[in-house]
């Protein structure tokens, strides 16, 4: 018998497990580690952070479906990897320590024969100052933060129904974020709530990221073919952005976030500032 242990419950490792039990003989055993109880529907969180959607739509207990098809499920995070064992133990292992209530805090290793990493990204709020949803900033990157930049949401366009006006700043929150595409469609998002909600002549919606140009997304753009013609992304981005009224921001790295007011820089070395009533950036991610 052989032991597959897999660290992390999100897209890949959840669907590696229900692929892994299903293609292995029952003799081999399939293990989960997630620190979560919950699985998360990642792409749905820009919807939750409108309002369009709740948490309990994006999301599902894991342990039921864990229960229910034979894997052995364990609510703890991956502490150590120790692919060549130790001096006390030959086989490999992972050292894990549970966050579920009955738990927390314990610590355990578990062995295994093969391993697949599917840990996902660290949201590294840390590298700039003042960003993220624990200092100045709002996020939609779990969808905790994501219920909770909508209810941020809800109270700007309250303002503006009573006649204020509003700066909303969306976009990267460091010179080396890689997941533009996500805040991009939560602008837009954004954009049509507001237009929705009668609001959106109180709105300055501005767009800030470290894009090389619009309609980058951090890998030179790309081609859409529409009608008949094929345009670079840019053109398209520009367009819309002109289109909706929304500014832009780009090849900009985001040094603080401060109540209220952003500080950057540009890849040509100047530093500006914007003042803002509502933030959502996102973070750079690390291992």
């Amino acid at each position: 018998m052989s032991r597959l242990l897999i660290l992390g419950a999100g897209i890949a490792g959840h669907t590696a497990a229900m692929h892994a039990r299903h293609r292995l003989p029952p003799q081999h055993e399939v293990v989960v580690v997630s620190p979560n109880s919950q699985w998360n529907w990642i792409p749905s969180n820009i919807w939750v952070g409108t309002g369009y959607m709740k948490p309990e739509q994006v999301t599902f207990p894991l342990a039921p479906v864990y229960r229910k098809l034979g894997i052995p499920f364990h609510q703890a995070k991956a502490v150590s990897i120790h692919p060549e064992g130790s001096a006390e133990r030959i086989t490999p292992f992972v050292t894990i320590e549970y966050t579920s209530e009955d738990r927390r805090g314990q610590v355990t290793q578990l062995e295994y024969d093969f391993l697949i990493n599917a840990t996902g990204p660290r949201l590294n709020f840390g590298a700039t100052k003042g960003l993220g949803p624990e200092a100045n900033s709002l996020s939609v990157c779990t969808y905790g933060h994501a219920s909770q930049t909508a209810a941020a949401l809800g109270q700007v366009i309250e303002r503006m129904k009573r006649g204020d006006r509003q700066t909303l700043l969306i976009g990267t929150g460091h010179g080396t974020c890689t997941c533009q595409g996500a805040a991009f469609e939560y602008l837009f998002n954004v954009e049509y709530e507001l237009r929705r909600q009668g609001v959106r002549d109180k709105a300055r919606l501005v767009w800030i990221s470290n894009e090389a140009e619009l309609g980058d997304f951090g890998m030179g753009g790309m081609f859409l073919r529409r009608g008949g013609y094929v345009t670079h992304s840019r053109i398209f981005a520009e367009s819309l952005f002109t289109e909706r009224g929304v500014e832009w921001i780009t090849q900009a790295h985001v040094r603080e976030v401060g109540t209220g007011e952003t500080s950057y820089e540009t890849l040509d070395g100047e530093e500006r500032s914007l003042t803002h009533d509502f933030a959502m950036l996102l973070p750079p991610f690390t291992g």
